[in-house]
């Protein structure tokens, strides 16, 4: 269970960093992506370990294949998350938390072929270069104490963050529901951001929108 933590949290933390380099660098300004606050992104930490158990599975197999077993099998599967994920927040909360509408090859925006293609090539990356590792990463990082301790430290900020983004997202819900419009959240960032000087607002984004749903 605890090697599983930290590969949820590793791959959180790996996501997030991808992700506000892919968001900062295509809106030309800071803009730290995703519901939570901290370094985290939960769909890719649910992604990494999805893929850590499918290349253990896969190792074994003597399949010349075997690099496009996992692209296709990757692609699939991710993507399916991808939406399920993505369909469930627009159902539930009226938001969406990321928008594929501009891509050529999307569906209702929420996937799209080139970031299919994208998660399969990265999970072939992860089978040859991340995975051969990862195991005994984790085994050292569980087996010792310090690390033990800074795994709990991580998940402690990490409930919080849960708790108080959802908070921020039952508000952002009731807003949508309200103006019978689904939020952009990425978008309402970006606008927000715009009108905001403040270095704090592009690394803590809850109160600036806390402010914009009270205003």
């Amino acid at each position: 269970m605890l090697k599983y933590l930290f590969i949820f949290a590793l791959f959180s933390t790996i996501g997030w960093v991808l992700e506000i380099i892919y968001k900062s660098s295509t809106n030309k300004k800071i803009i730290n992506p995703g519901l939570l606050t901290g370094c985290a992104i939960t769909l890719y930490g649910f992604g990494g370990v999805f893929l850590n158990i499918l290349c253990s599975l896969l190792s074994n197999t003597n399949s010349n294949h075997i690099a496009l077993i996992i692209l296709i099998v990757s692609m699939l599967l991710l993507t399916l998350l991808e939406y399920i994920t993505g369909k469930m927040i627009i159902k539930i909360f009226h938001i969406k938390f990321w928008d594929y509408s501009n891509l050529k090859y999307n569906y209702d925006g929420i996937i799209c072929l080139e970031f299919s293609l994208i998660w399969g090539l990265l999970a072939i990356l992860f089978y040859y270069f991340i995975h051969p590792w990862l195991g005994s990463l984790a085994i050292c990082i569980i087996n010792n104490n310090i690390g033990v301790f800074l795994l709990g430290l991580y998940y402690g900020i990490f409930i919080i963050d849960l708790v108080v983004s959802i908070n921020l997202l039952n508000k952002l819900s009731k807003y949508s529901k309200k103006t019978n419009k689904i939020i952009n959240v990425e978008k309402l960032k970006k606008n927000l951001l715009n009108n905001s000087n403040n270095i704090l607002d592009k690394i803590y984004p809850y109160i600036y929108i806390n402010n914009f749903l009270k205003d």
